[in-house]
């Protein structure tokens, strides 16, 4: 079976490759066509959902803006929309002259000579990546060789990039633009709103909210069910423990989101997996919980308490992937068993400002409310 499958993903693939090839060959690059696209069609979402917002709404810009989705039935304001991979997105693709994208694609997909790929990446890097990691199966110095500008929000974020992605070997070193994360404007725009979103989410209005949002494992995947869940926490005693007090917005990483049902817990646990803006989410919660996600590198900028429940660090280290940074960098205390994190919610983490201003100062000091503005400034928009 596993034979068959992967056979039908060879002829798939070649399929796709001809596609590209024929409507690349058939379309001429215009100057003002710009695609975007985020989690390889996934969603509308993260940095490049900012700079398209940036772009539209600006009044001295003529675009023609396009959008690829996986779901065809998807469609966004002021953007045109096509299906992922099919011949319409291949023919975008050949006359854009701007790609701006949050991560990988296909390898033999390739911008022409006088195309800009805009990689803006997914996040600051906790875990390793890439190049960092001498054991991933994918080649993120050919998918560098691309690129004509990386995002980045921090020095520190253009040091992991540079070396995940082997810049420094192709001398191309200069294309990461240190601007900050556009996706994070609204994170200092709307902090306001936290009624109206918990409102639309069905949140309890007497109850606090603790965003509980894990990374996979990539130690622990199968052929048939692909990654699993994070699986750390009993929902039935963290109900008995906290559920008076507070609600959980649970966010699976979405390699693992279909894998979730916490049905059983309707009204203690919202499944928020698919909620397509994880920033009205970060607004919504008091509480940030998570494990080695890069989320809380973007939820600091709201200055709320985050806590990071890490109960198989030990394995994940040593199986999974090892860590740019080390635990007495981070914004919050760490958690190895379900009773300490219950502990610290209940306690606060006053006592962590020190340490959370000087994380903010290292890894967000270039959020400011203007990335995206600065973003499509710099890349010649």
């Amino acid at each position: 079976m596993k034979i068959v499958r992967n056979i039908l993903r060879a002829i798939m693939l070649l399929y796709k490759r001809i596609l590209c090839k024929l409507a690349f060959a058939t379309t001429s690059v215009e100057s003002e066509t710009v695609v975007f696209e985020s989690f390889q069609g996934r969603s509308y979402a993260c940095n490049p959902r900012a700079i398209f917002e940036e772009l539209r709404d600006a009044k001295n810009k003529n675009y023609t803006l396009i959008w690829s989705f996986r779901d065809s039935n998807k469609k966004v304001e002021g953007a045109s929309t096509v299906k992922y991979e099919s011949w319409g997105y291949y023919r975008a693709l050949g006359r854009a002259k701007y790609w701006i994208f949050n991560s990988n694609v296909r390898p033999f997909l390739k911008p022409k000579a006088e195309q800009i790929f805009v990689q803006t990446w997914h996040g600051t890097p906790l875990k390793k990546i890439g190049m960092d990691v001498p054991t991933s199966p994918l080649n993120y110095k050919n998918e560098a060789q691309k690129f004509s500008y990386m995002i980045s929000p921090s020095k520190y974020c253009t040091e992991k990039l540079i070396s995940a992605f082997g810049l420094d070997q192709l001398g191309k070193e200069d294309i990461v633009l240190e601007t900050g994360y556009a996706r994070n404007d609204e994170l200092q725009s709307r902090t306001g709103d936290v009624e109206q979103i918990k409102k639309q989410l069905g949140i309890p209005a007497d109850k606090k909210v603790i965003l509980y949002a894990p990374t996979f494992r990539d130690n622990k995947h199968s052929e048939v069910g692909g990654y699993s869940n994070a699986d750390g926490l009993d929902w039935d005693k963290l109900r008995e423990q906290i559920g008076d007090d507070y609600v959980v917005l649970f966010r699976a990483h979405y390699f693992v989101a279909k894998q979730l049902n916490v049905s059983k817990y309707e009204g203690f646990v919202f499944n928020v997996s698919s909620y397509e803006n994880v920033n009205e989410l970060y607004i919504a919660s008091d509480i940030l919980v998570t494990d080695y996600s890069s989320v809380f590198f973007d939820y600091a900028n709201l200055h709320r308490p985050i806590y990071f429940y890490m109960y198989d660090s030990d394995d994940y280290k040593t199986n999974a992937r090892d860590f740019y940074i080390g635990e007495e960098e981070l914004p919050g205390p760490v958690a190895r068993t379900q009773d300490e994190l219950v502990q610290m919610i209940n306690n606060g983490n006053k006592e962590w400002q020190d340490k959370y201003d000087a994380f903010n100062a290292k890894f967000n000091y270039l959020d400011n409310g203007h990335c995206a503005r600065t973003i499509i400034e710099r890349i010649g928009l």
